[in-house]
């Protein structure tokens, strides 16, 4: 019988990030670190929690719960992540052999923003990412499996997205000079072969990173962190703020990631339930 990995507390003080990093891949909100006045919900007690749940849905209860076991330093940490996430910049990793590269992308997709990720298994079926490798980054993101590459650029194109394979063919086109007025998704694929030829077909075309060496091309996680990196503050940029979400996205997301952020989460299922 497999063991299971043992649970990890969350060791140390959860530090807000820097206002001046709006920009940047963690996107601080001011108001998260000005909002005074405000009660710590560490120091509520349990019948505090229990009259503010009185005539509140169930998962305005369970998010009060959830928000109760952190410090306000966690909660304004969690804000500045949401405030931060971007669902317009998305990555397809299609067939990728070696799982740890498949990890080493969705933690770079997590830090640099991303909401989602979505990944295509190889022809062994291996879809699987090392723990080791996402440090858990990979339970903060919407991972989506998709039969191929072509389903999942089709997919993406019905959504709006301009998808675009990372390949060296001629008329490629640069980073550089990927569009940041729309939504875009960046596909990579097996390590040996690249894209398949009906991948090729479903894209909407194929970019290419400039090399200044003799190589002619980076690892397949080098690529992706450089291309997502690029195309993820171009879309800030054009954006003018650090995530794209609406405020319903966003207070889904809050609820999420408050039960995955609470002291240990995963060993309690929510507070007791209200006698009647």
């Amino acid at each position: 019988m497999k063991k299971r990995r043992p649970i990890r507390a969350w060791l140390g003080e959860a530090r807000p990030v820097d206002p001046a990093e709006l920009l940047g891949p963690r996107g601080l909100v001011n108001e998260v670190l000005t909002e005074a006045d405000t009660e710590s919900p560490a120091d509520a007690s349990a019948g505090e929690l229990a009259d503010a749940s009185e005539g509140t849905s169930e998962q305005a209860r369970q998010d009060a719960f959830h928000r109760s076991l952190m410090t306000d330093a966690r909660l304004a940490r969690i804000e500045s992540v949401v405030a931060a996430r971007l669902q317009s910049v998305t990555v397809v990793l299609d067939r990728l052999l070696d799982p740890h590269n498949i990890a080493a992308v969705l933690r770079t997709s997590e830090g640099l923003g991303l909401l989602a990720a979505h990944v295509i298994p190889n022809e062994d079926g291996d879809a699987g990412a090392h723990r080791r490798v996402t440090q858990d980054a990979d339970k903060w993101l919407d991972v989506y499996a998709h039969r191929s590459g072509a389903e999942a650029a089709t997919a993406l194109k019905a959504q709006g997205y301009l998808v675009l394979a990372g390949h060296l063919t001629p008329d490629a086109r640069l980073l550089s000079e990927l569009p940041a007025d729309r939504p875009v998704a960046l596909l990579f694929g097996n390590e040996h072969e690249g894209p398949s030829a009906q991948t090729l077909a479903a894209c909407d075309g194929a970019f290419k990173i400039p090399m200044g060496g003799f190589t002619q091309s980076f690892n397949v996680s080098v690529a992706a962190a450089i291309s997502l990196h690029s195309q993820v503050q171009a879309r800030r940029r054009h954006l003018g703020a650090a995530g794209d979400l609406a405020e319903g996205q966003k207070q889904l997301l809050r609820s999420r990631y408050w039960k995955l952020g609470a002291k240990l989460a995963r060993r309690v299922s929510g507070p007791p339930k209200q006698r009647s």
